[in-house]
């Protein structure tokens, strides 16, 4: 912001957005999941992340990068509630625990791992590299998921021409 009046207000509007987002299209995005398959969801929001985080290095103004803000928390809806449902659904009664304790560890690790990262980016090439790194782990992300999901697409596949 040019002018720096209400930066505060503006920021903490900025980066409310994408919970807010998230908060509106997660119950969506799951009963959605129910429907066709969380592992679809899943990729599909790693798509459209890619497609959001692009953008977001060229903004030229705060209200893009709300906009662009608001997509990121509707592709956050697509992914955490999806990698939770397919945990819960595939993992072993007698070691779920375990299975999620891993989970909410890793988290917690790229979110102190991610600013570290994020703030050493931006110092080398501005804050548009930032958003240029997240997509390339985004992308890395979506390979993963890609290949350790295709036994489930299999699976449903298989019993959809069983009841065919």
């Amino acid at each position: 912001m040019d002018h720096g009046k209400n930066v505060a207000l503006v920021s903490g509007i900025v980066a409310a957005i994408p919970g807010i987002a998230t908060l509106i299209a997660a119950p969506r995005f799951g009963a959605l999941g129910d429907r066709i398959g969380s592992d679809k969801i899943l990729i599909g929001g790693l798509i459209f992340a890619v497609f959001v985080y692009i953008p977001q290095a060229f903004v030229q103004n705060v209200w893009q990068l709300g906009a662009l803000r608001l997509l990121v928390g509707i592709a956050d809806a697509a992914l955490l509630p999806q990698v939770q449902t397919i945990l819960a659904k595939y993992s072993p009664h007698n070691s779920a625990g375990r299975i999620f304790s891993y989970n909410q560890s890793f988290q917690a690790m790229g979110n102190v791992a991610g600013p570290l990262i994020g703030s050493s980016v931006s110092g080398f090439f501005g804050y548009g590299g930032v958003f240029i790194s997240t997509t390339v782990l985004v992308v890395i992300n979506l390979f993963w998921v890609n290949q350790n999901t295709r036994v489930l697409r299999k699976n449903r596949a298989d019993a959809a021409k069983k009841t065919s």
